[in-house]
């Protein structure tokens, strides 16, 4: 007689966090029953949280059957999540792909919260970072700021924050994700937020991979690329081409505005309306244009850098075509950086 019985299937996460050694006193390190490998961290700054960062925890686990690895810098403000891919191979989300599973997961978990209900949780988000958080926090019930980049710029829009939000999200292009000023706080509330994803993912026999993908399908696909564009000595001269000039018919796109955060202000150059952006002051102005393109240009360290930040979208239908659909986008934002390049990055 055959067994009938449904077979239970363990739906519990297997995960690795990866901490610096002066994370050891925190009291919910101590006590999780989450795996935890420790890092030394050097003199020198981690200038970005990636594959490389997350190489030795990714080491440690190598043939093994992991659902996830999440990783956090010395000061323990920014995050990066490594994932298997379709063929189990461990690969790291950049900031967008990360803050886009963090937000859905914030605010819709495995539901789909009524629209109809108050708002109560508010998501922050970088301005360089796509418009594909925006569509995923107003198809949730959420509400959204925007922030300029970096650990105290988040902290100081959670801190002046409108009264009646009973929950906050807040996260950059350069992967701070603060769920909790207080730090062992939130580095167990985003322990929590991925074990209980990856819970409800297990259960539908799903991994963290094709969370993802579903978020491109269901939210259109956002392809982000961010170019060290230095030129030394003409670094200012670049920057206000993009602020005075902004690229547009060569390119044949249509502007639509202008945020200018070196002059504070914004223009919509389709009504004709200026006005004041909420965020401080900054060497920053951002483009954006009807086809869903935005160009940011950002002059850091005093002059001394020069950063170009590109969005953009496309249609992804299914699975099947993420592939095709990821790489036709990575290669527009390609060919407009290299326009860019030569009608207004070129100096010569």
């Amino acid at each position: 007689m055959e067994n009938d019985q449904p077979v239970e299937v363990n739906i519990t996460p297997k995960g690795l966090i990866y901490l610096p050694e002066t994370a050891k006193g925190l009291k919910f390190v101590s006590e999780s029953e989450v795996e935890t490998l420790f890092y030394t961290p050097d003199d020198s700054p981690i200038e970005n949280l990636n594959y490389k960062f997350l190489l030795p925890a990714l080491d440690k686990i190598k043939g093994q059957d992991y659902d996830y690895v999440l990783g956090f810098d010395p000061d323990l403000s920014r995050t990066v999540i490594g994932y298997p891919n379709a063929e189990g191979r461990f690969l790291v989300f950049n900031a967008h792909q990360q803050a886009a599973i963090f937000t859905h997961t914030f605010l819709a978990g495995n539901s789909f919260p009524s629209m109809d209900e108050e708002k109560t949780k508010l998501v922050i988000k970088g301005v360089v970072l796509s418009q594909q958080i925006d569509k995923i926090v107003t198809k949730n019930n959420g509400a959204y700021k925007e922030s300029h980049a970096g650990y105290e710029d988040l902290k100081e829009r959670i801190l002046t924050m409108e009264e009646g939000f009973e929950a906050y999200l807040a996260f950059d292009e350069r992967n701070h994700v603060i769920l909790d000023l207080e730090k062992d706080k939130n580095i167990e509330l985003q322990i929590s937020l991925l074990e209980e994803l990856l819970k409800d993912l297990k259960g539908k026999e799903k991994s963290l991979y094709d969370f993802h993908v579903d978020l491109q399908i269901r939210y259109k696909l956002y392809g982000e690329k961010t170019f060290n564009i230095t030129s030394e000595g003409e670094n200012k001269k670049i920057f206000d081409r993009f602020r005075n000039k902004p690229p547009s018919d060569a390119m044949h796109e249509e502007l639509v505005s202008v945020s200018d955060y070196k002059k504070q202000l914004f223009f919509n150059k389709l009504t004709g309306r200026k006005s004041e952006p909420e965020l401080r002051q900054l060497d920053m102005v951002q483009l954006d244009y009807s086809s869903g393109l935005k160009i940011s240009a950002e002059l850091t360290e005093g002059g001394t850098k020069l950063f170009l930040h590109l969005s953009d979208y496309t249609d992804c239908y299914n699975k099947d075509s993420f592939a095709s659909a990821r790489k036709g986008i990575n290669d527009r934002l390609l060919k407009i950086v290299v326009s860019l390049g030569k009608m207004v990055i070129d100096v010569n």
